[in-house]
Order: structure tokens, then C-alpha cells, then sequence
């Protein structure tokens, strides 16, 4: 890369900055979807469970994806509210 390429990166005007800023979801939003997420693997592991206490349905492993999926939605929702606003 050139110092030129860097040049630009570095010199961003601030009005870019504060458009990434808003452009970020919400810090709590995207935890709960990596929190739904860790849930919905670990329910998917339990399902192939080769220790018969550990193994869940398929019922446990379908809710914890609706969770992921309603998680998900409230994400893509809260990261739209501030574009629409402007």
C-alpha cells in the first residue's frame, strides 16, 4: 500500500465519523444476538450428544433458533430507527 492509500484513511472528515457512529448497532442488541447464538450451538451440539443426559430434542434446539431469529429481528430493526430518523 502507498502512504497515499493511508493518508486517506487517516484524514476521514468528521462527518464521516459521526455517520459510522450512528451507523453502529446497539452494543446490548448485538450481544443478545451473540448470546442467542452461543444457545442455539450449543443446543444444535447437545442434539448429537453422544451421552444419552445430555442430548435435547429437537423441540430445544428449535426454540433456541426462534430466539436467535427474534434477536436477529430486533437487531435489523434497532440499526434501521436512527436512518430513518435523519
Amino acid at each position: 500500500m502507498t502512504g497515499r492509500t493511508n493518508a486517506r484513511r487517516k484524514g476521514s472528515s468528521p462527518a464521516s465519523r459521526e455517520s459510522s457512529q450512528n451507523d453502529s448497532p446497539p452494543p446490548d442488541a448485538v450481544a443478545e444476538v451473540v448470546t442467542r447464538f452461543d444457545a442455539y450451538a450449543r443446543a444444535r451440539a447437545a442434539r448429537d450428544s453422544l451421552l444419552p443426559r445430555a442430548r435435547t430434542g429437537p423441540w430445544h434446539e428449535q426454540h433456541a433458533f426462534d430466539d436467535l431469529q427474534a434477536a436477529v429481528a430486533r437487531l435489523r430493526e434497532r440499526s434501521r430507527r436512527p436512518a430513518e430518523g435523519a
